[in-house]
């Protein structure tokens, strides 16, 4: 059993090592702190994605989820990004996830619910349900942690 979990483990780091070089590791890193608009946000898709592990993808969740949260009113920018590529859109939704503060999971749920002034409503249901999907995750994690 040890061995094939060494052989797992092995191969896992391999495939981090030969998509991101500590060289793309520590270009992403610094690139992290410019995540300040969905232009941005995209441009990091681009060239940093494949560092998205560890702390970075933490790092990158609460990025996106300040613009979500603090500037829903420039969705609209996003909804564009998307337009024209939309992994980008399954990269965003892929970063609200349970190490996020609930309370910002909970506006985005309602946000997307009943404030989506976009031409997108698809991008609003899918970051709805993303987060009706993963606020119960949060919920028992918090309940855990005050038991």
């Amino acid at each position: 059993m040890k061995w094939i979990i060494m052989v797992l483990v092995f191969s896992f780091s391999n495939v981090y090592a030969e998509d991101c070089s500590q060289q793309d590791f520590d270009k992403a890193d610094m690139a992290l702190d410019s995540l300040a608009s969905w232009k941005a946000v995209d441009g990091f898709y681009s060239r940093h994605s494949q560092c998205d592990v560890g702390y970075l993808w933490e790092g990158t969740s609460e990025k996106i989820i300040r613009l979500l949260v603090d500037r829903w009113g420039e969705l609209n920018e996003l909804s564009a990004l998307i337009k024209r590529k939309p992994a980008l859109g399954d990269y965003v939704i892929d970063h609200i996830g349970e190490i996020l503060d609930v309370k910002d999971v909970e506006k985005i749920r309602d946000y997307s619910a009943s404030h989506c002034q976009i031409d997108s409503k698809d991008l609003c249901k899918k970051l709805h349900d993303a987060a009706v999907y993963i606020l119960p995750y949060m919920s028992s994690q918090y309940q855990y942690l005050n038991n």
